[in-house]
């Protein structure tokens, strides 16, 4: 395992948290759009996948199917089991949901990751936040597609090749269909470049006198990419976030193998809880925020007191739903699936 990529997935699921705290934000006075640079935590996520891919998948242990049957297994039963209770509410109790609605179709789509349009013009499916993994499902897709390449490196292009296609096509193109414009985004070549990055792994320094050059680095781009927003305002978040991302993985990567991890329990605890803080903090976020505006006439002071709050909510709950439902759904998907293996030698936990 890589210690300091999980380090940087708990950030960056940590990272989206803010995003949803912006109306905690403007109660404090500050402006509505401060909490932006916590997109960015989606593009770290992208760069991280691009890499995790390919270095999983080495050696040939798998076969496309049966990289394609441990994404399921990694990524449909929680989503699925948030994606249900989030229709439950709109059913039950639309007027906790802001503009999810109890449409039978929306949910058919979300649960198939299709993306559809909602009335408010956002291509969102039932649990908000999944929109990004509909892009996880189109990468997967397109990289099992490359692992049916004779040649590793062949596959890799393929695959980046797709990704450069789809990108070029809607600059060239500039489709009027939705679900084609979602798709042609230029942030999908986070995804490539994690590829790339995951390729020549192995290539990275890995002597000693790297670690803190690299940490050094990987924490300057990390400035950068918060403060994107600020530097780069108007630019594409694939410039604005998604570069920056590559050079944080990149750093994480070189320090690592040099002899610099993030070791402590706790850290890599929320590098494995960081699925179920995307798929849940929204929730805490929530409630937090409804408390704040009962609370606004304690004044900006308390508003920002209670950003830690939400935080701590987040991971508590987090982790509760990591170890109780995330784990056990998991490993009751990997059982149901466990005829259909497909690897070409025995399967292994990605």
């Amino acid at each position: 395992m890589l210690l300091n990529v999980q380090m940087l997935r708990a950030i960056a699921a940590l990272l989206v948290v803010f995003v949803h705290l912006g109306r905690l934000a403007e109660l404090a006075g500050l402006p509505a759009d401060v909490t932006y640079f916590g997109n960015s935590g989606v593009d770290l996520f992208f760069v991280i996948s691009g890499m995790i891919m390919v270095m999983t998948t080495a050696g040939g242990r798998q076969t496309p199917l049966g990289f394609l049957r441990n994404r399921i297994i990694r990524v449909v039963p929680l989503y699925w089991a948030i994606t249900l209770a989030v229709f439950a509410i709109a059913v039950f109790a639309p007027r906790l949901v802001q503009s999810t609605t109890a449409d039978p179709i929306h949910l058919l789509k979300s649960l198939s990751f299709v993306p559809f349009q909602r009335p408010d013009g956002r291509m969102h499916p039932t649990v908000f936040v999944g929109w990004s993994l509909n892009y996880e499902m189109m990468f997967y897709l397109l990289f099992a597609i490359g692992m049916a390449m004779p040649r590793r490196w062949a596959g890799i292009a393929l695959s980046c090749g797709l990704l450069l296609a789809a990108v070029a096509a809607g600059l060239l193109l500039r489709p009027a269909d939705a679900v084609l414009r979602f798709y042609f985004q230029p942030l999908i070549l986070e995804f490539a470049a994690g590829m790339v990055l995951g390729a020549l792994v192995e290539r990275l320094p890995a002597r000693p006198r790297w670690r803190w050059p690299a940490a050094l680095t990987g924490a300057a781009a990390f400035a950068v990419m918060l403060a994107g927003p600020v530097l780069l305002p108007g630019a594409d978040r694939a410039v604005m976030f998604g570069i920056p991302a590559v050079v944080i993985v990149t750093a994480a990567v070189i320090a690592e193998r040099a002899g610099l991890a993030a070791r402590d329990a706790r850290i890599q605890l929320l590098g494995a809880a960081s699925y179920a803080i995307y798929l849940t903090h929204f929730f805490c976020t929530q409630l937090v925020t409804k408390a704040a505006e009962r609370l606004a006439g304690l004044g900006p002071g308390a508003m920002l007191a209670l950003v830690p709050v939400a935080f701590l909510l987040v991971v508590l709950v987090a982790v509760l739903v990591h170890r109780r439902l995330e784990l056990p759904l998991t490993e009751l998907a990997r059982r149901c699936f466990a005829p259909l293996r497909t690897s070409r030698q025995p399967s292994v936990a990605i």
